[in-house]
């Protein structure tokens, strides 16, 4: 008997602020290699403030490029299970400092809008800790919702957080 597996190309961010940051993305990047599919690429590090609330702890977040025969929502449910094996307590009050956060920031060229899972990201062209590293990995990726190149996203994200590469510890 013959199966046809089908082999989606996903952009995912991992970001950490808590702790031993650059452990807990090692962490998640095995998890994800055993469970969800093969890493392709990956961005440099970048450190920012947070996004959306106030805190002391800055970011590290990194882009990854996974090759996955997981549907949007299995994977969802995958990162969601890797963020609570790495500690990740998720809270009723919205953003909040975390061991690990795993989004997905597209799936191929998919747009989908449903209540858990909205694809592309909805908030992806306004962050440059998303942008960035993505254009490190995926320069000529195109946003198949708002019909724009990386290029564009990043020349017209108004988010002028301060960003910096960094290196692993």
């Amino acid at each position: 008997m013959h199966y046809l597996c089908i082999v989606a190309k996903t952009g995912l961010i991992l970001g950490s602020n808590l702790d031993d940051k650059f452990n807990y993305l090692k962490g998640a990047k095995a998890l994800l290699e055993c469970n969800v599919g093969k890493i392709v690429a990956m961005s440099s590090f970048y450190a920012s403030p947070p996004w959306g609330y106030k805190s002391q702890n800055e970011y590290v977040n990194q882009v990854l490029i996974i090759e996955t025969s997981k549907t949007p929502e299995q994977l969802l449910e995958k990162n969601l299970l890797i963020e609570k094996v790495l500690g990740r307590e998720r809270s009723e009050n919205g953003y909040t400092d975390r061991t690990i956060d795993v989004d997905i920031l597209f799936y191929d060229d998919l747009i989908m809008d449903e209540e858990k899972l909205i694809l592309p990201h909805p908030r992806l062209h306004l962050r440059r800790f998303c942008l960035a590293p993505l254009q490190d990995v995926l320069p000529k990726w195109y946003h198949p919702q708002l019909e724009l190149t990386i290029e564009k996203l990043v020349a017209n994200c108004e988010d002028k957080s301060d960003l910096k590469k960094v290196d692993a510890i």
